[in-house]
C-alpha cells in the first residue's frame, strides 16, 4: 500500500488508521467548552471520531457534529472509511447538511502539519487537540502565521487516561505530556503574538460534568474520577 510522507518517515494507510489513535478522554473536551464559549459553532465536523469521544458530548450539549473516520471504532452516526486527506473527505464535506461551520478534533500527531493544512482548508473554525509540544520547532514560526493560528488553550493537569489503541501494557493514571487546545481561524488577520490560556480540566468538568450518554459505547467502563468534579 503506498505510503504518506510524514516528515522524517512515510506513514502507510494503516499505521495513520490505527498506531495512532487514541481514545480522548472526557476530561479534555470542557477546557474548551470553557476556554471558547460561544465562540465555538453550533454545527461542527470531527473528522477522526474515533469511537465519539468527543462527538457524544458534543451532541448532548446541543452541538451538530458529522462524524468521520478512516477506520470504524464504533462511534454511533459516523461514516467510516474516510480519509481525512483524501479527495473523497473534501466531497463528502461538500454534502453535509446543514454545512460545517468548524472542526473540532484529536487528530493524529503523525501527520499533524498536513492535517492542518487541510483543516484550514476546508473550515474557518478549526479546533485541534495536540501536544503542547506541536508549539516547538524553528520551521513552524513561520507556518503559524500561514495556517492562522489565534489561541492556545493548555490544559493545566495531564489528562487522565490517554492510551494508543490496542496498548496492553502499565495503564497509567494520566498522559505523562501535556495537551492543549489549538484554535485556529485562518480567513482573519495574522497575530504577531499568539495568546496563550490556562484552563484546569478539573475545574471545567465542574462546569459541564461528565453524562452516562457521554460514555462511547467502546470505552471500557466509565472514568469515575469524573464524577468526583462535578459536585
Amino acid at each position: 500500500m503506498a505510503g504518506f510522507l510524514t516528515g522524517n518517515k512515510t506513514a502507510s494507510f494503516e499505521e495513520r488508521g490505527s498506531a495512532d489513535f487514541y481514545a480522548s478522554p472526557y476530561a479534555a473536551l470542557p477546557p474548551l467548552l470553557v476556554a471558547e464559549g460561544k465562540r465555538l459553532p453550533k454545527i461542527l465536523w470531527e473528522p477522526s471520531c474515533g469511537n465519539g469521544a468527543l462527538v457524544l458530548p458534543l451532541r448532548n450539549r446541543g452541538y451538530t457534529v458529522h462524524a468521520t473516520d478512516i477506520n470504524d471504532w464504533n462511534c454511533p452516526d459516523s461514516e467510516s472509511g474516510v480519509d481525512f486527506l483524501s479527495d473523497y473527505a473534501v466531497r463528502s464535506a461538500a454534502d453535509f447538511e446543514p454545512g460545517i461551520q468548524g472542526i473540532v478534533t484529536n487528530p493524529p500527531f503523525n501527520i499533524i502539519e498536513r492535517y492542518v493544512e487541510r483543516a484550514t482548508t476546508l473550515s474557518p473554525y478549526v479546533a485541534l487537540l495536540c501536544r503542547l509540544a506541536f508549539l516547538e520547532s524553528e520551521g513552524r514560526m513561520k507556518w503559524w502565521r500561514e495556517v492562522g493560528l489565534r489561541r492556545v488553550h493548555l490544559i493545566a493537569e495531564r489528562l487522565p487516561f490517554m492510551h494508543r489503541h490496542g496498548y496492553e501494557g502499565p495503564k497509567l493514571s494520566n498522559a505523562g505530556m501535556c495537551f492543549a487546545w489549538f484554535l485556529f481561524e485562518r480567513g482573519k488577520r495574522p497575530l504577531n503574538q499568539i495568546p496563550v490560556r490556562w484552563v484546569s480540566w478539573k475545574e471545567a468538568c465542574k462546569k459541564y460534568p461528565q453524562a452516562d450518554v457521554d460514555v462511547p459505547p467502546t470505552t471500557e467502563g466509565r472514568l469515575p474520577l469524573f464524577g468526583s468534579f462535578a459536585r
